[in-house]
């Protein structure tokens, strides 16, 4: 999957799983900050070089994502604010 940018002024972007593995790509676009939104298991290899958040949720409607909201706004305020930019994956 794409590394995707976020329309907008901020250095906000989205993609899979397998962005993880575009190190290159990570890297021109100064990815500081990683999101993961899942339930698999990860491998802590992979976010080495990044500040990481996982937040452990189902990709099902009767999830409770709201939950989660005020601690994703802070991780991704903080990572754009420090001058990275922040991926956000599922």
């Amino acid at each position: 999957m794409m590394l995707d940018r976020v329309p907008g002024e901020v250095n906000l972007y989205i993609g899979g799983l397998f962005t993880l593995k575009r190190k290159e790509a990570l890297k021109e676009a100064n990815i500081t900050h990683v999101l993961s939104v899942l339930t698999l298991p990860l491998d802590r290899a992979l976010f080495e070089d990044y500040q990481h958040l996982a937040i452990d949720i189902d990709d099902d409607e009767d999830a409770d994502i709201i939950q989660h909201f005020p601690a994703c706004n802070a991780f991704i305020r903080d990572g754009l604010r420090g001058g990275g930019g922040v991926l956000v994956h599922w």
